[in-house]
């Protein structure tokens, strides 16, 4: 197997993973507003293994693109798919890599867009916890309408009522 066939194979198991992760996400997303908190612990969990696929996805494509440029005697800075995509000669090879950067792209957008939403779903949760839970814990003192009145009260009624009168 060529380099460049590594690297295609390399890009199309990232595809699969960020898909996967965008489906996990949308889970994510229905998980959060049914409030099943067991399925989003699992949900996670699996992310947690797909976040390390992806890591080592990613070292694995920057190694191959590293030693594709070397091969072909290019210098990248940063090892990116746009700069292999710019020194590459072969407009096959230019059509099929800018494809599957394409696809990344779009892929991770999505991706990015489902987490900014289960983010917000995320804090809207929590808010209403912290409001639950202010309502729960309140204690008696804050109570103003069932409780005792303070000193304070009692000053202010004694100069309501005029004992002169």
């Amino acid at each position: 197997m060529t380099k460049m066939e590594t690297l295609y194979d390399l890009l199309d198991n990232l595809i699969q993973l960020h898909k996967a992760m965008y489906t996990l996400a949308e889970q994510k997303k229905q998980v959060l507003i049914k409030g099943e908190i067991d399925e989003l612990v699992a949900i996670t969990r699996q992310e947690q293994q797909l976040i390390k696929g992806v890591t080592a996805a990613e070292t694995a494509r920057q190694n191959t693109v590293r030693e594709l440029s070397s091969e072909k005697g290019f210098t990248l800075q940063e090892g990116t798919l746009a700069e292999l995509i710019k020194l590459t000669t072969s407009a096959e090879e230019k059509q099929r890599l800018s494809s599957y950067r394409e696809e990344l792209s779009r892929i991770v957008g999505e991706l990015r867009d489902a987490n900014e939403l289960n983010q917000q779903l995320l804090k809207q949760s929590l808010s209403f916890v912290n409001m639950t839970l202010d309502l729960i814990t309140d204690t008696p003192e804050d109570d103003y309408i069932y409780g005792r009145p303070t000193h304070d009260i009692k000053q202010a009624n004694r100069n309501f009522f005029n004992k002169k009168a």
